[in-house]
């Protein structure tokens, strides 16, 4: 069977129950080539949408708790305790674009492989597997910065009565 539009079977149309050597393949042409979501093709498309989901919600993680981590963390942080908040924000920046750029070229790409009736979820796990890659790069340029060892910074924690 070839995916390219065959020919309309010969003699007199009957509508849509169509009968002759070229119909069933017209059918399957016509079903197959008007969706981004083929029949056989379901399992690929689900997986690939619940990957990209989780990398999207990595990503809304990684952007709050970083937003959360810099606040807190550069609440005490100024030039008289030898602190910068640069390292900080570059951690959270490298842990929350990264993933947001990555996330937008897996969608892209997903999407590219769905209209060239490719398989999918690989692109997807992939993605998702880069995005993890790029959180834990950030989240230790962000605790490097608390390191008091290296002199960027210095991170203190009140204690609660």
């Amino acid at each position: 069977m070839t995916w390219s539009n065959p020919s309309p079977p010969s003699g007199p149309q009957s509508g849509p129950s169509q009968s002759g050597a070229g119909s069933t393949e017209r059918a399957e042409w016509v079903r197959g080539g008007t969706t981004l979501f083929p029949a056989g093709r379901i399992a690929d498309r689900v997986s690939t949408v619940l990957l990209l989901a989780a990398g999207a919600l990595l990503t809304i993680l990684t952007v709050v708790i970083g937003i959360i981590a810099v606040a807190s963390a550069t609440a005490g942080c100024d030039a008289a305790t030898g602190c910068s908040p640069g390292r900080f924000l570059g951690g959270a920046a490298i842990a929350a674009g990264g993933s947001f750029v990555i996330g937008v070229a897996t969608v892209v790409l997903a999407i590219g492989a769905w209209v060239r009736r490719r398989s999918s979820w690989w692109i997807a796990a992939l993605g998702f597997v880069l995005a993890i890659v790029v959180v834990t790069w950030g989240g230790v340029v962000f605790a490097q910065a608390t390191d008091p060892t290296t002199g960027a910074g210095q991170v203190t924690a009140l204690q609660l009565p």
